[in-house]
């Protein structure tokens, strides 16, 4: 692949990354968003409810990342174990929230995904809560594998990353995790946003007009 022109200047390729991070705030939130705003990146957080962070919840709105929800517990046989679990769990994290930052956030990623083996109710209905309630939900076509072992070096998630990214015929979202145990993740961010710099991608945040990268659609 020929990235660049004859003066070595990167030469957009026409397709955007969506870097999310799910399961923040954490101890290392701030230092990704100071890399973010290093690089003046914009990214998006599906965030459980943590009360241990609220200032950096406060700083991701203030920043201008996309905030959204991703679970209330992530504790999966309490989420799916019902309807009213799950649209409890959804309610939970979307009014804290609100209630700490102001946002009426509407962007959703289901814990493990929609097409999830760990429900136990199905999926479609969970979906169809959502929809009647005014929210998307968004998965992901590329992904760092941080969350699958811890012991990855940052070389090895940002090649796994890049490797989607390269054959992807479209857009693509990244999922990486914002946890406690997930440093690598921290140190590997320079270097991929960097590198999708110089390889011409647009960095954006998730928006209205961001792909759904739907795996199960409802």
């Amino acid at each position: 692949m020929n990235n660049t022109n004859e003066t070595g200047t990167p030469i957009p390729n026409g397709k955007k990354v969506y870097l999310t991070f799910d399961d923040g705030p954490s101890d290392y939130t701030n230092e990704l968003l100071d890399i973010l705003d290093m690089y003046d990146v914009k990214a998006t957080f599906f965030i459980v409810r943590n009360y241990d962070h609220p200032e950096e919840l406060k700083r991701i709105v203030e920043e201008g990342h996309t905030i959204g929800l991703h679970s209330a517990s992530h504790i999966y046989s309490r989420i799916y174990s019902d309807m009213d679990s799950f649209e409890r769990d959804v309610k939970g994290v979307h009014d804290w929230i609100e209630r700490i930052t102001g946002v009426d956030t509407r962007y959703y990623r289901f814990p493990g995904g929609s097409s999830n083996n760990v429900s136990d109710v199905p999926i479609s209905e969970c979906a169809d809560y959502l929809h009647e309630n005014g929210y998307e939900y968004y998965d992901w076509n590329a992904l760092s594998r941080d969350a699958e072992n811890l012991y990855l070096t940052p070389e090895q998630l940002n090649q796994n990353i890049m490797n989607s990214v390269r054959n992807n015929e479209g857009d693509s979202v990244v999922l990486m995790h914002d946890l406690d145990d997930h440093y690598n993740t921290v140190i590997a961010l320079p270097t991929l946003i960097e590198t999708l710099k110089n390889e011409g991608y647009e960095l954006c945040p998730i928006d209205e007009n961001a792909p759904k990268c739907q795996h199960a659609e409802f």
